[in-house]
């Protein structure tokens, strides 16, 4: 089969052999594999391994099933992957933190991912997708159940105010997220053009275009504090302004992958009830409840998409998203 790899130089396409299912996992033609933001930073800072086939955002069908898989999976069913692994038994795992798992590896991070004709699956980390959805859709799961899960975090609702600071995919499916919960209002705020049209279209009240408006003047001439802020961009002083936009008893959600070190005014937060959060990636349940919100048409998730790319021209893909201009999501489609 064809997949990408990384290389010491970045990525590039190579044949390798076809995956071989253990007796507890299936093998899913990829159909579509999401190209995260992660992905993008991981390759241009030089922080994956050589070899590693990236893609945790994948949908595909099942060709192969193991000898051992005891679960009503069959040939030709469509599916969407959690990329997770879980073993059910561990103290992460008990918290909603399958990510943390010790015992199972995480598809695209620690065993080869979705940027590949195929990849093994665990049979347990299969979502069949209902017949007539495009199996495309299945590559939209992961990114909204990590902002379905930011969104539990926000503990925000009908009446209050949401910030969406940076939007990414992972933004604009928080903002999505955000409409699912019934928030009052929700203001994007970003720098991308593309990116923040996208914002209007997928359900932000207001956007701000970051380079002309900082988020704190908007707050003082809007006179509307957050009632919770969900950050996204990663960007130096993202999260010490975010807590400066917070109304009392609110909570600023770090989604984004952000190295900074930031100072946090500690008189303020206890004066004030403030409250901050990492939230990353999401549990099995939340995986679930994002197919399900897919599957039943009440997210836009197709008005994300720029562009599909075949294997061939995903390395100059994940290259061009590092200053994505126009660009939104963009599907590998194997």
């Amino acid at each position: 089969m064809k997949a990408v790899v990384c290389t010491s130089g970045g990525a590039e396409v190579v044949e390798t052999a076809d995956p071989e299912p253990a007796r507890d996992e299936v093998i899913v033609e990829v159909d579509a594999c999401g190209l995260c933001g992660s992905d993008v930073h991981a390759l241009e800072r030089g922080t994956t391994f050589e070899g590693q086939v990236l893609g945790h955002e994948f949908g595909g069908r099942i060709v192969e099933v193991g000898a051992g898989v005891d679960r009503p999976v069959k040939v030709g069913q469509t599916v969407a992957v959690n990329p997770l692994g879980s073993c059910g038994r561990c103290r992460a795992c008990a918290k909603g933190l399958p990510f943390r798992c010790p015992e199972r590896p995480n598809l695209g991070i620690t065993a080869p991912g979705g940027y590949a004709q195929y990849v093994a699956v665990p049979a347990t980390q299969l979502v069949a997708l209902p017949s007539g959805l495009p199996t495309e859709f299945g590559a939209h799961a992961e990114p909204l159940a990590v902002s379905l899960n930011a969104v539990r975090r926000a503990m925000a609702g009908p009446g209050d105010s949401v910030l969406v600071y940076g939007v990414g995919p992972i933004g604009l499916n928080a903002i999505m997220a955000l409409r699912l919960s019934g928030v009052d209002h929700i203001v994007a705020a970003g720098r991308s053009p593309g990116r923040r049209a996208a914002a209007a279209k997928v359900g932000a009240d207001e956007v701000i275009d970051t380079r002309e408006v900082s988020i704190g003047d908007h707050v003082r001439d809007s006179g509307r504090p957050f009632a919770a802020v969900l950050e996204c961009s990663g960007a130096p002083g993202a999260i010490a302004e975010s807590l400066g936009v917070l109304e009392p008893g609110g909570t600023c959600v770090e989604v984004a992958l952000s190295a900074e070190v930031t100072g946090v005014p500690m008189s303020r937060m206890v004066a004030e009830g403030l409250r901050v959060s990492g939230s990353c990636a999401f549990s099995n349940d939340v995986y679930d409840e994002a197919v399900e919100h897919i599957a039943a048409g009440r997210v836009p998730v197709a008005e994300l998409i720029s562009e599909r790319v075949d294997l061939e021209t995903t390395p100059d893909a994940l290259v061009r998203l590092r200053t994505p201009g126009e660009l939104v999501r963009v599907l590998a489609k194997p």
